[in-house]
């Protein structure tokens, strides 16, 4: 059975997804923390640039770095990386001046989040691997293939939500609304379908902590209040409830597969 690159979550292409994903989440929301929000796009630019260099490091020296056998190694060599990445890119703008000192340390945070990710997604797409082949059945990743997903629903619900109008707001947008799909999916796997999956209840209860996660989201937005429609807590709101929404009823679907195939084997 043939996977592709993105369903393998230890691929290149999907690693450096991983590294798109942390350094743009936190650099854009530490923009807007620090009272840079309209600047995003500006960080959003630095931190592609870091994705893409702290991976492509990390994935040429893995082996030699022992990133697959050691949790320090991964913490240590990604922490290092993600500070040498910033402190590389400070010389080339003054973005970082202000804040220079907490933005080192949002990148020593990022790049051992990456190195531990990268190290985690390898051993464990090998031990989903060496088990499909020492039963003798073809590769499946299960629920791990479909990763990305949450990253996309997010995404799209933000931006169907707020509607923006500007590249600096779009970009905050798309990072957070990718960030909250994340959050809305790991609530919906391990707590509100503790549930029984039979049950409505699961669904409502995904829609009151998608509004509540919404809203504080939306706190984020205020800079961008006269660019919105309405109050940025409102469109954080609906947002944050389509999320949830979307992402719970995906997990739902997903899960009745897993217990079809189950059955059928």
């Amino acid at each position: 059975m043939s996977v592709g690159p993105f369903k393998q979550r230890s691929s290149w292409p999907s690693s450096v997804v991983t590294g798109l994903i942390g350094w743009n989440g936190f650099f854009v929301i530490a923009a807007v923390l620090l009272g840079d929000a309209k600047l995003a796009g500006s960080f959003f630019l630095l931190a592609t640039i870091a994705a893409v260099t702290q991976v492509v490091l990390l994935r040429l020296f893995f082996f030699l770095l022992r990133l697959n056998q050691s949790i320090l190694a991964a913490a240590f060599w990604g922490g290092l990386t993600g500070i040498a990445v910033v402190m590389a890119e400070s010389r080339a703008t003054n973005l970082f001046d202000r804040h220079r000192l907490v933005w080192l340390l949002t990148g020593l945070y990022v790049g051992i989040a990456v190195g531990l990710f990268l190290r985690y997604f390898h051993r464990d797409d090998r031990r989903i691997e060496s088990k499909a082949q020492n039963e003798g059945r073809s590769i499946d990743y299960g629920r791990d293939a479909h990763w990305l997903e949450p990253f996309f629903f997010g995404a799209v619900a933000y931006v169907t939500a707020f509607l923006p109008g500007s590249f600096s707001l779009g970009v905050i947008i798309l990072v957070i609304g990718a960030m909250s799909g994340v959050v809305a999916a790991g609530v919906s796997h391990f707590f509100i379908f503790s549930v029984s999956r039979k049950s409505i209840l699961p669904i409502l209860l995904a829609i009151v902590a998608g509004a509540g996660q919404g809203v504080i989201s939306g706190l984020l937005f205020r800079p961008f209040a006269s660019e919105l429609k309405f109050n940025p807590l409102i469109h954080g709101a609906v947002a944050g409830t389509l999320t949830y929404l979307i992402t719970a009823m995906r997990g739902r679907a997903l899960a009745s597969k897993e217990v079809v195939q189950s059955v059928q084997s």
